[in-house]
């Protein structure tokens, strides 16, 4: 018993000398990740003027509505002397169905992108289970894919698909991994993807032109986003620029790089780290990300959620096998076991979480400057991801105004109306809970606009609903191509 006892105190002292030297190791690999990460972030902000080819791995950048215009102009100002630079053939605007209800939106959709000249496919995956002769609702379906077909024999492509379907699920969103098909899309050089429950004022075909690393693209789910939240990053980008967050000088600057034909990407606006990062401790949040770290270090460490994720209602994509794969024998498979987990969760859990980019962008960076290419950037949520819940919610209309997150875009210090911000917008969703999708009224009279009690003394009642009635009024107005 007592040669036993013995063993027993060998043992746990063996284990606790174990332990403490991974942790030693862990911690100085911490402190090494973090003095690198500090000296590299002063050297791009010293030296991003004079770089050539070499891009910094630190930071996940947005892009300014303005610029992605200017880059469009750009392009198409090369069609004058090349009228073969741009083949819009290998561009793609998808949409998908899994629903017949939903077909509707697309006609409205493609209608709406045809009508405003886009010269790009327009894409339908329908669920091959809607094309059947049997399907309850196959004439209606055969009908409305008929008017489809009409809006361009050679534009329009229709693919059958089947659905990825979440077993055991009843929540609306059971068919949402259908949606990651479009990353197989592979014909085409870039695809704009759209959720079709949702109003287009005008084509998008400006985000085409992203530049040509950028292989996925999409607006923040600014809606989780805290008051809190937008002013410890404004705070942040200030102290980390020391100057004025104004966007203006951002997106003059950018206007006159993409005039000369030279790199963008060190000049655009920085991400706030701290919806990502944790600012005093970069080296833990990317250890923690990448698996790095041992099991004693993870314990140790609690893991602060990330703040910024990407919406998945409009993604801009470069298709590729490798990431289809990836997503089809290895993400979906899994996510399938997990209760709660749906076509957002994957991308921003999986696919394209900011902390685990960053990570991985760093460690090419060490490895070669020159190697690391950036292939993410964040759009404008107000031009590109709307919500109409929005529209009624007082504590959003500060964050639509200003949706290069850290910046102000104001500069006479008057924020634009709520009406021209809508108005303004491209892509506005129809997510209104408890309200349900439109279609699913026959008039706007049916349709009663209520504000939040906190909010009814902050803004006129009259004026906000007003403006969240026209979205409506509009999707039902262009709802007629379906009768």
């Amino acid at each position: 018993m007592l040669i036993s006892k013995r063993k027993l105190r060998l043992a746990l002292l063996c284990v606790s000398l174990v332990a403490i030297v991974f942790l030693i190791i862990d911690a100085v690999i911490e402190l090494h990740l973090n003095n690198e990460f500090k000296y590299y972030k002063t050297f791009f902000q010293r030296h991003q003027g004079g770089l050539q080819g070499v891009y910094d791995p630190l930071n996940v950048k947005q892009i300014p509505a303005e610029t992605i215009m200017e880059l469009r102009d750009s392009a198409l100002d090369r069609t004058r002397e090349d009228p073969t630079y741009i083949s819009w053939n290998k561009f793609a605007y998808v949409n998908y169905v899994a629903d017949s209800e939903y077909l509707c939106n697309t006609l409205i959709q493609f209608e709406k992108l045809k009508q405003s000249g886009t010269e790009a496919k327009l894409v339908l995956l329908i669920s091959d289970r809607l094309l059947d002769d049997k399907h309850s609702e196959i004439d209606i379906t055969r009908r409305r894919l008929d008017v489809l077909k009409n809006l361009g024999q050679d534009q329009v492509v229709i693919k059958p698909i089947q659905n990825i379907v979440k077993p055991k699920d009843s929540t609306p969103w059971h068919n949402s991994f259908t949606k990651l098909l479009v990353f197989n899309q592979t014909e085409f050089e870039r695809v704009v993807y759209l959720d079709n429950d949702a109003i287009l004022h005008d084509n998008l075909d400006e985000l085409f032109f992203l530049p040509n690393n950028i292989t996925f693209a999409a607006p923040l789910a600014y809606w989780f986003l805290s008051p809190g939240d937008i002013e410890k990053g404004y705070k942040d980008i200030q102290k980390e620029k020391g100057s004025s967050n104004s966007l203006k000088r951002y997106v003059t600057d950018l206007e006159l790089r993409v005039k000369k034909g030279v790199s963008l990407y060190n000049f655009l606006p920085n991400l706030p780290t701290s919806l990502y990062l944790d600012a005093k401790n970069v080296a833990k949040d990317m250890m923690q990300s990448s698996g790095s770290a041992s099991p004693l270090f993870k314990l140790r460490r609690g893991k602060k959620a990330i703040k910024a994720k990407f919406a998945s209602n409009l993604m801009v994509i470069k298709p590729n096998e490798k990431t289809f794969r990836t997503i089809s024998e290895k993400l979906i498979p899994r996510a399938l076991k997990k209760k709660d987990q749906y076509d957002m969760d994957l991308i921003n859990d999986e696919l394209y979480n900011l902390r685990k980019i960053v990570y991985q962008q760093f460690k090419l960076f060490r490895k070669v400057n020159t190697e690391f290419k950036p292939q993410i950037l964040v759009l404008p949520y107000a031009k590109y991801g709307m919500l109409t819940g929005s529209i009624r919610k007082y504590s959003h209309h500060a964050l639509l105004a200003d949706d290069i997150i850290g910046y102000e875009r104001k500069v006479t210090g008057k924020l634009k109306s709520l009406r021209e911000i809508v108005e303004d917008s491209k892509y506005i969703h129809f997510s209104d809970y408890p309200i349900a999708k439109p279609w699913h009224y026959k008039s706007p009279k049916d349709l009663e606009c209520k504000l939040d009690e906190q909010d009814k003394d902050k803004f006129s009642e009259k004026d906000v609903c007003q403006v969240w009635t026209s979205v409506y009024e509009e999707y039902l107005d262009a709802r007629k191509i379906c009768q």
